[in-house]
């Protein structure tokens, strides 16, 4: 069946929450500990912090750099500080049995995530990481999996569902909000947290029409990902990393339970708001990672 038949049956199907969370976090929870990857043993050689994580943003793994594009060779020296410098990687659904109260966390815990489920993903950054054993999650926009972008290409599921099998995951950067379309203004605004102007109708969405459309999106890209993945657990990262509380509460009544931010900070398992380094940026060097990674280094 051709994908975009099958996404237009979706998007006409009766929608409403994407699940349990509990039912869904117990099931996560109680078998966190049986996870296919290799991870290494807890280094505690050295504490940094404790009950704390941070989260570590990357995009795109290329030999030509640019502003959200690293080499593979500077991601893996970034690997090579996480591992000589005593820190744990953990999956981001441990993260959350922490957040929620359900399991302890080892000290200077990492949590390693990408944006937009690019190919080079799987081709570059998935072997490096499990040669050390971790762990890392794609948010991904889910429209763009098995699609054709020959000079950038993306993410196949069935590439998702063998990263899967061995402890990686994937979640919602939404089914096709992350663009900028006209607005009520003259510059283009992100589509997830604005009305936008109809054309056709030479009219700005009502807020009605706009969190439908949202509630569509965050709806059809939960459903594939739950189909194809069997996702137990909903995440929502923000493109361009705009949100707002409109947004928040009609994903959260959909049952979406953590929402994954660009701002930047170390998460205490207080707040299912996010946060999160960017250091897949060219200037960011394995001492300039160190660096950041050690601001967050407990006062003596």
């Amino acid at each position: 069946m051709n994908a975009w038949i099958f996404y237009l049956m979706l998007a006409l199907a009766p929608w409403g929450n994407v699940g349990n969370p509990d039912d869904n976090l117990n099931q996560v929870c109680s078998s966190i500990n049986e996870s296919a990857i290799i991870r290494p043993a807890v280094d505690t050689k050295v504490i940094h912090y404790t009950n704390q994580a941070i989260f570590l943003t990357y995009h795109h793994l290329d030999d030509n750099e640019s502003f959200v594009t690293i080499t593979p060779a500077k991601f893996n020296q970034h690997l090579q500080v996480l591992k000589e410098n005593h820190y744990n990687v953990i999956p981001i659904e441990e993260y959350s049995c922490f957040l929620e109260h359900r399991k302890s966390i080892p000290p200077n815990a990492v949590v390693i995530t990408f944006d937009d489920g690019y190919r080079s993903f799987y081709e570059k950054a998935y072997p490096l990481l499990k040669k050390q054993g971790f762990p890392a999650t794609n948010f991904v926009v889910v429209s763009y999996l098995d699609s054709d972008y020959p000079s950038l290409p993306f993410l196949t599921w069935k590439q998702t569902q063998e990263m899967k099998r061995d402890g990686f995951s994937f979640y919602s950067h939404t089914f096709n909000l992350h663009q900028k379309k006209r607005g009520d203004g003259v510059n283009p605004v992100p589509t997830l947290t604005n009305r936008l102007f109809l054309e056709q109708e030479k009219r700005l969405e009502t807020e009605e029409e706009w969190r439908k459309r949202v509630r569509e999106d965050l709806w059809i890209a939960e459903t594939m990902l739950k189909t194809q993945l069997d996702n137990k657990l909903s995440m929502l990262c923000f493109p361009f990393g705009e949100y707002n509380q409109t947004v928040m509460d009609d994903a959260k009544e959909m049952g979406f339970r953590y929402f994954i931010t660009t701002k930047e900070g170390i998460n205490a398992g207080d707040s299912r708001e996010i946060y999160r380094l960017n250091v897949g940026m060219p200037y960011v060097s394995a001492d300039n990672f160190l660096k950041k990674l050690q601001s967050y280094d407990r006062k003596k």
